[in-house]
């Protein structure tokens, strides 16, 4: 039945590989500057401002794990990704996991090393690795990326899953880190012992300091990998079986789990996984990702990920297709029946609408204004001229909008020489 399941797997990696890598790279090129694109950057800057335990990041499961990123290797025959890293990064992809093992390999003949491969634990013998990259030069590729002058506003989100078994390898693979990331790196403070993620953290906050870069793994061992990574142990993970959306966002969490812990839902489409029916998931599909984009997950972890990808389209959950549209310098959310159509919309700032007010975590809805005096209309309500920094915040306005029997408000956003921005901080 293995050999089966693995000769399958060889196979469709082969189909897949047939697909020009120019023709994926063109496909990429395309993706900069469209809808999409520039409603997914800019609902990233305006979350940058959230807690970490609440900010939204569009990520990849298993994220090295592809031909276009390894080459022919023994895990990539049976591929989570089909994109490089860079490519990912260029698809507003903001969260990467990578799998790091302390492995013989032959990059450092006679000698381990940390390498990024898609195996099983070191107490398994790390079956699965073969001639993967090392960690370092992985590293090396995502910082300069980021170090790119029109990237240096972008925050990533670095997932470590260590299987680095002695001291020895986790301070070489924390040597690996501090040498690529440098300066880009957001650290624990000093002191020794592990760190969990600053929940209230926000990714303004880390930009602030110069930082670009913030990685999760385990505590890991010795003193030197607890000094680079947090732990993230008050985070919570699943798999999407039988997913609800808005309202009730179940089965696996509550909203109470939602507002005080780090949601994180991820697929695994290998053709191993899915050879055996007890081990397979729903997949994100483009409905799920929606779903769960408006419920308030926090992290999504996508597999198989290409640049005309329908799931980067359904995490937008702020301006309508074609917007914004015009030179108008203000925004309207409309309110509907349909939640997924309550969206983003430029209008002449001297039209007269009922106002969003964010008052404490929910939202209460202002008089009739010019969108210019939105903040008066606010004020009377002890509240603030706001708009959303998340989808699931924009379900909640769209649900006041509706207590109120209200079809449209002005959002408190307005361009400006520099783009779009927030009226409001948080």
């Amino acid at each position: 039945m293995i050999t089966r399941v693995r000769l399958a797997a060889a196979l469709a990696a082969l189909a897949l590989l047939a697909v020009a890598p120019a023709a994926r790279a063109d496909a990429v090129d395309d993706f900069q500057g469209s809808w999409a694109d520039r409603a997914l950057d800019q609902q990233f800057d305006l979350a940058g401002d959230v807690p970490l335990r609440n900010v939204p990041w569009v990520g990849t499961h298993n994220s090295f794990n592809s031909v276009a990123e390894m080459g022919q290797t023994v895990s990539t025959y049976d591929p989570n990704q089909l994109l490089d890293l860079t490519d990912q990064l260029r698809l507003d992809i903001r969260a990467l996991e990578l799998d790091i093992h302390w492995f013989m390999s032959p990059h450092t003949p006679g000698f381990r090393a940390p390498v990024v491969c898609h195996a099983r634990g070191g107490s398994e013998g790390h079956a699965g690795c073969s001639n993967e990259k090392l960690i370092g030069p992985v590293l090396g590729e995502i910082a300069r990326w980021l170090r790119r002058p029109q990237n240096r506003d972008q925050v990533l989100l670095l997932y470590l899953e260590d299987h680095l078994d002695t001291v020895e390898g986790y301070d070489t693979a924390a040597a690996a880190v501090e040498n690529e990331l440098g300066g880009l790196l957001y650290r624990p403070p000093g002191g020794g012992g592990c760190t969990e993620l600053p929940y209230e953290l926000t990714r303004n906050e880390i930009l602030a300091t110069g930082a670009q870069v913030i990685a999760v793994s385990d505590c890991g061992l010795g003193t030197a990998w607890p000094a680079a990574v947090f732990r993230w142990d008050e985070h919570e993970e699943d798999r999407p079986q039988g997913y609800l959306g808005f309202p009730s966002c179940g089965p696996d969490y509550t909203r109470g789990d939602y507002n005080s812990k780090l949601i994180r839902y991820y697929e695994d489409r290998t053709q191993l996984t899915n050879a055996f029916p007890d081990r397979r998931d729903d997949g994100l599909t483009p409905a799920t990702v929606a779903s769960m984009t408006r419920c308030g997950v926090d992290l999504l972890g996508m597999d198989k990920l290409l640049a005309g990808d329908g799931r980067l389209r359904a995490a937008v959950w702020s301006w309508a297709r074609r917007q914004p549209a015009g030179r108008s310098r203000c925004a309207i959310q409309r309110g509907t029946a349909k939640p997924k159509s309550a969206r983003w919309f430029t209008r002449p700032c001297g039209r007269r609408l009922r106002v969003a007010c964010r008052k404490g975590a929910g939202w209460v809805i202002g008089g009739v204004r010019r969108a210019l005096r939105g903040r008066l209309a606010c004020r009377r309500k002890g509240a603030r001229y706001s708009v959303p920094r998340t989808g699931f915040e924009a379900q909640r306005l769209r649900l006041a909008m509706k207590r109120a029997g209200v079809g449209a408000v002005w959002l408190g956003y307005r361009r400006g020489p520099g783009g779009w921005s927030a009226l409001d901080a948080r």
